[in-house]
């Protein structure tokens, strides 16, 4: 992974040709048939397991890949909305990872049978409000679960995911997007994280009208800042690029989307770096909001300039 988590520290701008035709397709819910997991791979050793998710909502579905070759101790990255992970994660991919000594990867998903599971992302993968209080997300659902969610990845999914590795874990990274993005940062903002890095890609920082965007703004003003490094990836043309769906169910998003500031990201960036706090920022030209699911994991990844 970036930042000195694989052997490569070349950094690009542009995703690279492994990338062509996959960073630039829209998100869908289709799973495109078998990944690596269900097939195999010469290079890595996989497995899956399921855990018991909060009643009413899917189970939690673990995948997991850790190189056959390397050191014994490899690093671990913790890649959220598992499923559009795993589809990520061709043999390709994983044969150049192994051949840069890369990481070992957890794809934290749900049973569904879909690429991302709407209903429970927004549950899990969303802040509290100021008060620690459920906020339903803006198209009615159940949100704000970020703390049971953590409890479930940390006591749970952790030692389990690890259980494969002969040796143990080296540094562990998290990764997000949209709203995982907004988890990541959630999780890089406590004040004793679980991970060594959280890479935070497009996060939704719209959610409950902006409020936790000014929590982390007001955080960062005061000592104790986060000891983590917290990267900041996002598409260059997600504002511009934005859909705008006339459905009434979307109206929420589309509105507390447009009252957040145009260079939120950029002020986030600015208050991370002012008070300290390491990290990389990476602006994908020309990307859009879902278009930087891919580009983001690559780059995290070290496959960008593969």
């Amino acid at each position: 992974m970036r930042g000195g988590w694989t052997r490569r520290g070349v950094i690009s701008a542009l995703p690279g040709a492994m990338l062509a035709g996959q960073a630039l397709a829209q998100p869908s819910q289709e799973l495109k048939g078998p990944t690596v997991f269900e097939t195999g791979s010469p290079d890595y050793h996989t497995a899956s397991f399921t855990l018991p998710g909060p009643e009413g909502g899917s189970d939690d579905f673990i995948e997991v890949a850790w190189p056959k070759r390397g050191t014994p101790k490899p690093d671990i990255l913790y890649a959220l909305d598992g499923r559009a992970v795993a589809e990520f994660l061709t043999p390709e991919r994983l044969a150049v990872l192994a051949a840069q000594g890369g990481p070992a990867i957890v794809a934290v998903g749900y049973s569904l049978k879909a690429r991302f599971a709407t209903m429970e992302r927004a549950r899990d993968y969303t802040p509290p409000g100021p008060d620690g209080a459920h906020v339903p997300d803006p198209r009615g659902r159940p949100g704000g679960g970020a703390a049971e969610f953590r409890e479930r990845l940390v006591r749970e999914i952790l030692p389990r995911a690890e259980s494969y590795l002969p040796q143990g874990a080296g540094r562990r990274a998290l990764w997000g997007h949209s709203y995982g993005g907004l988890f990541s940062l959630w999780e890089g903002m406590r004040a004793e994280p679980d991970f060594d890095r959280v890479i935070a890609a497009s996060p939704a920082l719209w959610w409950n009208d902006g409020a936790f965007w000014h929590d982390i703004l007001a955080q960062l003003e005061t000592p104790p800042v986060p000891r983590i490094r917290i990267d900041l990836h996002r598409g260059g043309a997600e504002r511009e690029r934005a859909s705008r769906p006339d459905n009434a169910a979307a109206q929420g998003v589309v509105a507390m989307r447009d009252r957040l500031p145009a260079d939120a990201s950029a002020q986030l960036d600015a208050a991370l770096r002012g008070a300290g706090v390491a990290g990389e920022t990476r602006v994908f030209p020309g990307l859009s909001h879902g278009e930087a699911f891919s580009a983001s994991l690559a780059h995290t990844l070290g496959l960008d300039a593969a």
